[in-house]
């Protein structure tokens, strides 16, 4: 898993497991196969894919959309959207 902080503006998909310290402006999708750690910020939605695995620890400032994932949510979320009910966002106070 690559530990990345930078600040990105605009959305992205994936393309590697990341720790991610920084701040994204738009989306980000992790896709089916991937892991994700989000430390920063999220200026739009998180868009977790079936087979993909996310623990959200910073802020999404839009929505958490969970299409099958395994997703923990420690951090913040606008609104969480679980769209698998075999594989619902886990919630950790």
């Amino acid at each position: 898993m690559d530990d990345l902080n930078v600040n990105i503006d605009g959305s992205i998909v994936l393309d590697r497991d990341v720790r991610f310290f920084g701040s994204i402006a738009g989306s980000l999708t992790v896709p089916a196969g991937r892991r994700f750690e989000l430390h920063g910020s999220i200026g739009r939605d998180l868009i977790v894919e079936k087979g993909a695995a996310a623990i959200v620890c910073g802020t999404i400032h839009g929505n958490l959309i969970n299409k099958g994932g395994d997703v923990l949510l420690s951090g913040s979320a606008g609104d969480i959207q679980d769209l698998d009910d075999a594989k619902s966002t886990r919630k950790e106070a």
